[in-house]
C-alpha cells in the first residue's frame, strides 16, 4: 500500500474513524461497531446520509488487523 494513499496508517479516513471512535480489540467489537454504524446510518434522513462515507470503510482492513495481532501472539 501506498502510504501517501493512506490516513494515519488506515486505508482512507472513514477506516481510521472507525478505529478512533470504537477502538475494536476483537473480532466481536468490530462486528458490533459495524452493526451500530448500519444501524444509525439507516436511521437517518437521506441528504444527511450522503454527509457520511460508510460505504469507504475497509472492513476487511480492520480485520485483517485481528488477523495479525492472532498471528504475533501464536509466535510468542
Amino acid at each position: 500500500m501506498n502510504d501517501a494513499n493512506t490516513y494515519n496508517g488506515w486505508t482512507n479516513r472513514a477506516t481510521w474513524l472507525v478505529n478512533m471512535w470504537f477502538n475494536p480489540e476483537s473480532r466481536a467489537d468490530l462486528e458490533a461497531a459495524r452493526e451500530q454504524i448500519e444501524e444509525a446510518s439507516d436511521n437517518i434522513p437521506d441528504f444527511l446520509r450522503d454527509f457520511l462515507c460508510t460505504d469507504e470503510i475497509n472492513w476487511s482492513e480492520l480485520e485483517e488487523h485481528f488477523s495479525e495481532e492472532e498471528e504475533e501472539e501464536g509466535e510468542e
